[in-house]
């Protein structure tokens, strides 16, 4: 099974913190720790992040054909971008998003997330390890129904 994970703007300049370690991790770091927890699970990923909305819709439009599903962190375009959330549920496989922070303490318009809308399932505030879980989610759910993007909306 193989995934693109999709980071939105700033988590390329972001520090990241593993469960029960004190180390923070920049983005690369992160995505070695992804990408080694995903190989426990028989899962390949490859990585993509932009500053860049079209860019990252040029991304979403591209997974067909060469990977399974999608997992997204759109940062701050999860509240805003409509184009993004057409381009998910156009995509033709099926996505999860990840959220790393708890959003309860967040600013009022960060409580709506548009690309919640295009997505299968969605995992909040777990860090690193929602990446991890929405893979191994992901996975579950193409094994389950068997079809990549049988149960994309329209």
């Amino acid at each position: 099974m193989r995934f693109v994970v999709i980071n939105g703007p700033n988590l390329n300049i972001m520090e990241f913190s593993e469960p029960n370690s004190p180390i923070q991790l920049d983005y690369n770091g992160m995505v070695d720790v992804i990408y080694q927890c995903c190989l426990q699970l028989d899962i390949e990923t490859e990585y993509y992040q932009s500053n860049h909305e079209g860019d990252l819709i040029d991304e979403i439009q591209s997974v067909k054909g060469r990977a399974d599903g999608i997992i997204i962190n759109p940062g701050a375009y999860a509240h805003t971008s409509v184009a993004m959330l057409d381009a998910l549920r156009l995509a033709g496989v099926p996505a999860v998003e990840v959220v790393l922070q708890d959003l309860s303490e967040s600013e009022p318009f960060r409580k709506q997330d548009l690309i919640a809308l295009g997505c299968q399932g969605r995992f909040i505030g777990e860090g690193i390890q929602g990446y991890v879980h929405a893979a191994a989610y992901l996975a579950g759910f193409l094994r389950m129904d068997g079809q990549p993007g049988a149960h994309l909306t329209s």
